[in-house]
């Protein structure tokens, strides 16, 4: 083989040399950028797994609050009860009270005619005795 082919070769050699350098150099870069992608994948993954472990407390939450508020109808029927029977109370209260006044009016009138017999048998009694 000649000198001109060997050099031609050669030159052919060192020009591949140069563009394998090239595509290292890329994989390089590619190798670097992946490996910040699984960073980053695992940095989410790491999110994601304080999301679920935050949900998971959520779900419990919730669970507790359910079982706390289940019984609010209950309750409101009850509180409902309680005000229609305070109600009933009221109203029957009144009526008592106005049937104790009514009775307390009539005794007090039936007293003071009792007071003016009283009276009028104690002046027919000194009446009779000045006699």
């Amino acid at each position: 083989m000649s000198d001109a082919i060997l050099n031609q070769i050669l030159n052919q050699l060192q020009q591949m040399d140069k563009r394998f350098d090239q595509v290292d150099k890329q994989f390089d870069k590619f190798d670097k950028r992946l490996d910040h992608m699984e960073q980053r994948l695992d940095k989410m993954d790491q999110r994601l797994d304080n999301m679920d472990e935050r949900l998971d407390s959520f779900d419990q939450r919730l669970s507790t609050i359910e079982e706390h508020t289940k019984n609010i109808p209950l309750l409101q029927q009850a509180v409902l009860e309680t005000l229609d029977i305070t109600k009933r109370l009221e109203t029957s209260q009144m009526t008592f009270e106005r049937k104790v006044t009514s009775e307390l009016n009539t005794h007090q009138h039936s007293i003071d005619i009792l007071n003016r017999r009283q009276l009028r048998m104690e002046a027919d009694i000194e009446a009779l005795k000045s006699r």
